[in-house]
């Protein structure tokens, strides 16, 4: 699709969507649309998380850009440490959810889709990090950073599935944690390698 520009128009459009991104995003600060927000935010927040990461503990990692296993229907992990440690990355401004949008096929049949949405599965990434902006969309300095092993989400009534949801009495196990858990996965991640 074109967009025909006529010699009156009065603006031109953008070389780039940057300015476009740019412009939602202040609008949903403006209406205060914090479930449109952390749909934005979510990609970036990947991002974010591959900074702090770096910047606050002993773990160097990277963003997984063009998937880990090249299965669209499978969700995988978005950060990788460089011992292996697969972290998948969530932006969450509420419950602490965890089912995810996906195909339901063959291999989804059962537990793994009873609500209509598809847990994870356990062995799809090592850590789960999650992102709480406590209601500040504007800095992320303001963010709580809360990290959760993946075998720590497992559903005893699905064994090999995440719970749909983090309970509280999990992760308030984990908070002020993110440092410690993810240095100490990491070092596992090393002793698996030997």
């Amino acid at each position: 699709m074109s967009i025909m520009k006529t010699s009156n128009q009065k603006e031109r459009i953008k070389e780039d969507w940057t300015s476009y991104v740019d412009e939602a995003y202040r609008g949903m600060l403006k209406e205060n649309d914090t479930r449109e927000l952390g749909k934005l935010l979510a990609q970036a927040n990947e991002y974010l998380q591959r900074d702090w990461i770096n910047f606050n503990t002993s773990l160097h990692v990277t963003a997984e850009t063009l998937g880990n296993d090249n299965d669209k229907n499978r969700s995988g992990y978005d950060l990788l440490s460089s011992e292996g440690l697969r972290i998948q990355s969530k932006f969450r401004s509420g419950a602490l959810h965890l089912e995810c949008t996906r195909r339901i096929s063959k291999k989804n049949i059962g537990p793994a889709s009873a609500s209509g949405h598809v847990p994870y599965g356990v062995d799809e990434a090592d850590v789960f990090v999650f992102t709480r902006p406590n209601g500040n969309y504007e800095d992320p300095e303001d963010a709580e950073i809360l990290a959760i092993p993946a075998i720590a989400l497992e559903d005893p009534e699905h064994p090999g599935f995440l719970k749909r949801r983090v309970p509280k009495k999990i992760y308030k196990d984990y908070i002020g944690k993110a440092k410690e858990v993810l240095e100490e996965l990491e070092r596992e991640k090393q002793n698996e390698r030997k």
